[in-house]
């Protein structure tokens, strides 16, 4: 018989806290292993069973309390524990009271000496990165069992919460694999299926979000859970606990000075409160014998990440990423990495942040009460006193803008009267003022502003992060206090959706400038219900007064319904609540300005049925962002085709088909001949980024790119032009050394690094123009266009006039890093080209238009390509070029 792998790897608590005295744990708390059945780090614990066993800690202990904080989509609770004293425990409501008058200026300064410090350990976020939420199941033991006077004093002077699961899916999609693929012995060899995860992995949740990219944008429950719980506490040390390549040891900040790091951050922050920290991490790394590095690599550039956000709230946030085993054990560059280990260190480093925490504790409330204070001091010296923003046209939208701010708890007024600012329109009541002399001065800034100055050219991810820009609202920058503030205000207003003018017995209409409108036109059809769109504006007559209708807008006429009137009206009545959306109801389709509603030009809107390309090859984080545009904002129930069923895929039943980035190479040209097939037959392909380049290869479509985004340098004098020209405009003293003069040891990052800095483009924010008349930008009221650029596909505008939908400007920059190269590629270069192929039509992008799920300025034009994509006819003759000509 085949020993259990328990009894083959078993690891003792003395493995995991080598410093207890004998005899130091409550024998009433249970152990991990005595709960679970198996000691940690013989098997990938599931989430129900980590939240079981803090919900037992909870039961045996009075210093333990548990909560849930939301669920996931896949119906999975996110929790969080917090362990404190028993006297803190029992007044937990007056010390988060403490917590807000600490961060409040305006409230006097607290008696620092009576006041506990925050420590939030978070774990999980990426789902399999799995050594991390074990490492929360022995932490939470230790500070609940231990009886040492050191854990004592922590808890008296310290409130922890323990995020154990920050992504429970995903966390559960990585431990079904590793445990269903493990062997015992272990294999170690990384070519084993074990360490090898199918795609899409379990890093990402359900729709493949990397949550650990989602704290500014919180587009996720699992983000606005989190973030409610976050400004309770106002953590002043929070910790992410990741992992990182197996032949890597183990990293812990500081990060790389200066070029890593975000100037609106004090740099105590960086110079004292991190290093302070770093010093208790080097130390408990270096008890174990473990090796370890800092300041070479990760950012805290920007607020989107669970270690950066706390630094824009006066705490200090913090990665630690171990060097993984991906299984029981693999085998890297520093010898074979075991999965109790990478756990070990883990709770070592989570175990002394709470020392280091403690024992510099005045330190740390100081700071965070002086990092409010300052935050106004810094308003007081930038331009921009406040920003207006707002639609009258899209109130979803600007709706859910508000919602954002007041998640990331800033304050905002109502606008006191209607104003004209920029040339744009601010209605009262449907705008919305944001001053920037507030407490939370950092996030505002980090929100609307933009960023073109760094101290780098390599980054770690995105540099251009405005949610501003990203939602396409009017917007407009004040730099004096005279603009009319109205009440603060405290909530939301719930959008409810109506039928103007009540039933009719002639058409119902719906403006498509509202961001809900593709909503209810899938719900209409779903419902059974015809639906036409007008290719051109007109102007209504109601019962009112007359109201204006623009490019898109929905017309439902109702004689011509299979339905009665009675049952179209209750639809429409039942998908304006749903789609919180306002329809206008009109008896005569004479129209008092422009197309009447029975024109040519007011077309039948086919049901899309679409599908999307996935698996192997495919861009995870884009495959999720089109899976959630079409599955949570239009209701569309979007079949996902695996790369190796599309051979056999009866691509016929679908209106529309979608390629996002990545590699098609395992596309025979068989394959590859169905779909140019299926497009000259009437369907439409949609294609984004490297996708688009795909397709114009292979012939799918006659566009042109501009340059091939796979280009290499073609020699070492090309590669160290580019080089030159990627100097960012940063101060004198952090210009880098022109090739000649780099020292050996350099090398390695510079050619390596480097190159790849000039190359890439570092998720940065453009500025094109766009087509409102054309059906692609339906919707959109304003001819400017912010898009988010991190791909290097360069389209060529068509030769046909009609057929590029949006083109970058000539000077196209609004906010991150590009290279010089780069941005001459980038200008008056095509963002959306639709070019017709036989009776069907492609629709390409050239960047990810639905970038993490809340770039709505963009998504829009992908929901429209969806939708609209079949009632593409662009004009052909003898005066239009066919994109085929040079």
């Amino acid at each position: 018989m085949v020993a259990p792998v328990a009894a083959q790897t078993a690891t003792s608590i003395s493995f995991y806290f080598p410093k207890a005295a004998p005899g130091s744990f409550d024998p009433a708390i249970p152990t991990p292993e005595q709960f679970l059945g198996y000691p940690i780090g013989s098997h990938y614990t599931r989430s129900d069973q980590i939240v079981a066993y803090l919900r037992e800690l909870d039961r045996v202990s009075d210093k333990v309390s548990f909560r849930v904080l939301g669920k996931t989509f896949e119906e999975r609770p996110q929790v969080v524990a917090t362990i404190t004293s028993v006297e803190h425990q029992q007044n937990l409501a007056k010390l988060q009271a403490e917590r807000k008058a600490l961060v409040d200026p305006s409230q006097p300064a607290p008696d620092y000496g009576k006041l506990p410090v925050i420590v939030s350990l978070n774990y999980g976020v990426h789902g399999n990165e799995s050594s991390s939420s074990e490492a929360a199941l022995l932490t939470a033991y230790y500070l609940t069992a231990s009886t040492a006077p050191e854990t004592k004093q922590w808890l008296d002077q310290a409130i922890i919460t323990i995020d154990p699961l920050e992504n429970p899916d995903g966390r559960d999609r990585a431990s079904h694999w590793f445990d269903q693929n493990k062997s015992w012995p272990p294999v170690t060899d990384p070519l084993d299926r074990e360490h090898t995860e199918a795609w899409p992995n379990g890093r990402t949740n359900h729709f493949y979000t990397d949550l650990n990219r989602d704290w500014l944008a919180l587009t996720q429950p699992e983000s606005r859970a989190r973030m409610a719980f976050f400004h309770e506490w106002y953590p002043n040390v929070m910790i992410d606990f990741h992992e990182m390549g197996t032949s890597s040891t183990y990293y812990f900040e500081p990060t790389k000075p200066l070029s890593t790091e975000n100037d609106l951050i004090p740099r105590a922050t960086y110079e004292v409160l991190n290093v302070h920290l770093a010093k208790y991490h080097a130390q408990a790394l270096d008890q174990l014998g473990a090796l370890y590095w800092t300041k070479e690599q990760f950012d805290n550039l920007s607020p989107i990440y669970g270690s950066t956000y706390p630094d824009f709230q006066g705490g200090v946030g913090a990665t630690f990423e171990v060097g993984s085993s991906r299984g029981i054990a693999q085998e890297g560059g520093n010898g074979v990495v075991k999965f109790p280990v990478t756990i070990r260190n883990h709770v070592a480093t989570g175990l002394a942040t709470v020392r280091g925490a403690v024992e510099e504790r005045e330190l740390y409330l100081r700071h965070q009460r002086e990092f409010f204070s300052s935050a106004l001091t810094a308003a007081n010296k930038f331009p921009t006193k406040a920003y207006v923003f707002g639609s009258a046209q899209d109130p979803t939208l600007t709706n859910r803008f508000l919602e954002l701010l007041l998640q990331h708890k800033i304050r905002v007024h109502e606008l006191g009267k209607t104003v004209t600012l920029d040339k744009q329109t601010f209605e009262q009541g449907k705008a919305y003022v944001v001053p920037t002399a507030q407490p939370q001065y950092r996030i505002v800034h980090s929100l609307f502003e933009e960023v073109t100055a760094f101290h780098d050219s390599v980054f770690y991810d995105v540099t251009g992060w405005s949610q501003a820009h990203a939602y396409g609202l009017p917007l407009s920058k004040q730099k004096n206090t005279s603009l009319v503030q109205g009440a603060p205000v405290v909530a939301s207003k719930p959008l409810t959706g109506t039928v103007n003018g009540g039933a009719s017995s002639y058409a119902y209409l719906l403006p498509w400038s509202d961001y809900n409108a593709p909503k209810a036109l899938v719900a209409l059809q779903q419902a059974g219900l015809s639906v036409k769109t007008a290719f051109k504006p007109f102007r209504a007559g109601t019962s009112a007064k007359p109201v204006d209708f623009g490019y898109g807008s929905l017309v439902i006429p109702v004689a011509t319904q299979k339905l009665p009137a009675d049952s179209v009206f209750q639809i429409v009545s039942r998908v304006s609540r749903k789609a919180q959306v306002t329809f206008t109801g009109v008896s005569t389709g004479f129209s008092v300005g422009g197309i009447d509603l029975g024109s040519n030009n007011v077309r039948t809107v086919p049901e899309t049925k679409a599908a999307l390309l996935v698996g192997t090859g495919t861009n995870v984080a884009e495959v999720g962002e089109a899976w959630f545009v079409a599955s949570q904002h239009l209701g569309i129930p979007l079949s996902r085709i695996e790369l190796s069923n599309v051979s056999r895929a009866p691509l016929g039943r679908y209106s529309a088909l979608v390629l996002v980035g990545g590699s098609y190479a395992t596309l025979d040209k068989a394959t590859v001949d169905k779909i140019r097939r299926w497009v000259t037959d009437g369907g439409t392909l949609i294609t984004l980024k490297n996708a688009s380049e795909w397709a114009i290869k292979q012939g799918i479509v006659k566009e042109k790119l501009l340059i091939p985004a796979s280009a290499g340098w073609a020699d070492t004098t090309a590669l160290a032009v580019a080089i030159a020209e990627a100097t960012p405009p940063t101060p004198k003293a952090t210009q880098r050394p022109k090739k000649s003069e780099l020292p050996f040891a350099k090398r390695v990052d510079f050619v390596e690094q480097e190159q790849e800095g000039t190359r890439a483009i570092a998720g940065s924010i453009y500025r094109a123009s766009v087509d409102p008349t054309n059906p692609i930008g339906f919707g959109l009221t304003n001819r400017q266009l912010f898009v988010f650029r991190n791909g290097t596909t360069f389209l060529r505008p068509s030769r046909n006039p009609y057929a590029t939908v949006a083109q970058y400007a000539a000077a196209p920059l609004v906010s991150g890093y590009v290279s010089r190269n780069n941005l001459r590629q980038i200008s008056n270069s095509a963002a959306v080209v639709v070019s017709k192929s036989g009776a069907g039509r492609v629709i390409l992008f050239a960047d990810d238009p639905n970038f993490r799920h809340y770039w709505h300025g963009t998504d829009r034009l992908f929901t429209n390509a969806l939708l609209f994509g079949p009632l593409l006819n662009l004009p052909t003759g003898p005066d239009v070029p066919t994109g085929e000509e040079e």
